[in-house]
């Protein structure tokens, strides 16, 4: 073990000199960490931050904590003789024990490595990761179900708890490397991790370290253009995780965007969809707002099932799961077998049928998404309410066209999402551009109020379909975070009308 980490301290260029012995008791008894709110004393703080004054701050708040040693990336911008200095009379004004804080330039491959050292059970997990606009969560959640609840893993979205375990940085669909690792180390017991991959942390580099057994693709629609500038460009981040050093195999969606993708791929891929030349896909026979029947083709096998799902996406994300589990050696009948269990993740077309009220929680925070949903809907009931707003600071150019998609809805009550630093009144009035029928829409800013009326109005054969927000907690207003979740509003007000 000892002679692992001196060969890897030697590999790379220090500024400092450095205690080995010292060094390998830190990395055996302490922890890695790549956030100074993490840090406990005698960890190793790792820290890679290209701006100056974070870097500082960073820096002196995990020194407070006592780590053995701090490692940071040595960028240009943070590399100047004043902010050498600055930090070396930090690590010189650190009590005992004392802290070392060391600049290392192949920064990247040098965490991945001590990663490697330190966590090493990521390298023998079945590793799935699933992006695309919509549908992420789900596909990851059927997945899970299909693979066996009690052998897998999910990271993503509704299951942003489970990282707080190895984490106290706050919930991102896709957490950074080093919590992963250390998750999945905490969790040997466990097979298959199913990694929910988002396109900032693509950009971001997150999961540098990582190398999937198979990357699926779900769709690409308008989202975070206000991160990614263009759709082409929020594209080209997508296609990162399919490259040979990030993913060994993919699945893809056969929409537009998925053959646009697979005509790019230079590793192995299959599709899925509803084309028959797709590996896989799913002729519907019969389908009402709770389940779906029909023939599965994967393989060049056919299998009538009964599922009990249904909804907007519900087949495409199925497809996905399934055929990642296909992949996965002797675990394919066992997977139909789990099919009987599937059920959606919190906030995804939650559906709730009480006191003759027919009420649908969603996600849906993209026009895309909006349309589909809003589309199903009209097929199974006699009359669509819409509640929904947009999110402030955030892709503003979408809320026109999420206007647009309410429209097939019968009603539309339009609310506050997650205003953040932008008046809520100024949002709705963005989204009411994209929509012409003015008569059908009601204006109450209060998201809680807006529910309230909707469900009052809803009648039996009708339903009222809340979008946007989905499994989130709290709304997000001027900086502040108000308790608020739509289910509980919900099973609230239908509590008080029995």
């Amino acid at each position: 073990m000892n002679t692992s980490f001196s060969s890897l301290l030697s590999k790379y260029n220090f500024k400092h000199s450095l205690d080995t012995e010292n060094f390998n008791e830190s990395l055996f008894s302490g922890e890695l960490v790549d956030s100074s709110i993490d840090v406990n004393r005698g960890d190793i703080l790792l820290l890679d931050i290209n701006n100056p004054d974070r870097l500082i701050k960073y820096v002196e708040d995990g020194l407070a904590n006592k780590p053995s040693y701090i490692f940071i990336a040595n960028y240009p911008e943070t590399s100047s003789i004043t902010i050498q200095n600055y930090l070396h009379n930090l690590e010189k004004r650190t009590k005992a024990p004392p802290t070392r804080v060391i600049r290392i330039d192949d920064y990247s491959n040098f965490v991945q490595e001590l990663v490697s050292l330190k966590y090493p059970t990521y390298k023998t997990k079945n590793l799935f990761g699933i992006t695309g606009t919509n549908g992420k969560t789900t596909s990851c959640y059927f997945t899970k179900i299909l693979l066996g609840e009690m052998n897998t893993e999910f990271i993503g979205t509704t299951e942003a708890g489970a990282m707080s375990k190895v984490t106290k940085m706050p919930s991102l669909t896709t957490p950074n490397f080093i919590p992963v690792a250390k998750y999945i180390q905490e969790n040997k017991d466990k097979d298959n991790f199913i990694i929910e991959v988002s396109s900032h942390a693509i950009i971001q580099k997150r999961l540098n370290g990582i190398q999937f057994d198979i990357a699926s693709f779900t769709n690409l629609s308008q989202d975070h253009l206000d991160f990614h500038k263009s759709l082409e460009e929020y594209f080209e981040a997508k296609k990162l995780l399919f490259s040979s050093e990030k993913s060994k195999f993919a699945i893809i969606f056969s929409n537009e965007w998925g053959l646009k993708l697979a005509e790019k791929l230079d590793i192995d891929f299959v599709t899925v969809g509803f084309r028959s030349s797709d590996f896989a896909s799913f002729n519907v026979h019969q389908q009402d707002s709770f389940s779906t029947e029909g023939e599965l083709l994967i393989d060049g096998k056919k299998y009538n099932l009964l599922l009990p799902i249904s909804g907007p996406g519900a087949i495409e994300n199925f497809l996905i799961a399934i055929t990642n589990t296909y992949y996965l050696q002797n675990s394919f009948e066992d997977s139909l077998n789990n099919i009987k269990y599937l059920c959606f993740p919190e906030g995804r077309y939650q559906s709730i049928s009480k006191n003759t009220k027919n009420i649908i929680i969603d996600y849906a925070h993209t026009p895309e998404a909006l349309n589909k949903l809003l589309y199903f809907a009209k097929k199974h009931y006699q009359k669509v309410t819409v509640v929904f707003g947009c999110g402030g600071n955030r892709d503003s150019s979408k809320r026109e066209l999420m206007g647009r998609s309410s429209q097939i809805a019968d009603s539309i009550i339009l609310t506050s999402d997650n205003p953040r630093d932008e008046n809520p009144e100024i949002i709705i009035k963005a989204i009411l551009k994209g929509i012409d029928q003015k008569e059908k829409v009601l204006t109450v800013v209060d998201r809680r109020e807006a529910i309230e009326i909707s469900l009052r109005e809803c009648r039996k054969e009708e339903v009222v379909i809340i979008a946007g927000r989905g499994h989130e907690s709290y709304q997000e207003i001027k900086g502040e975070y108000i308790p608020l979740k739509d289910i509980n509003v919900v099973e609230e007000l239908l509590r008080g009308a029995e």
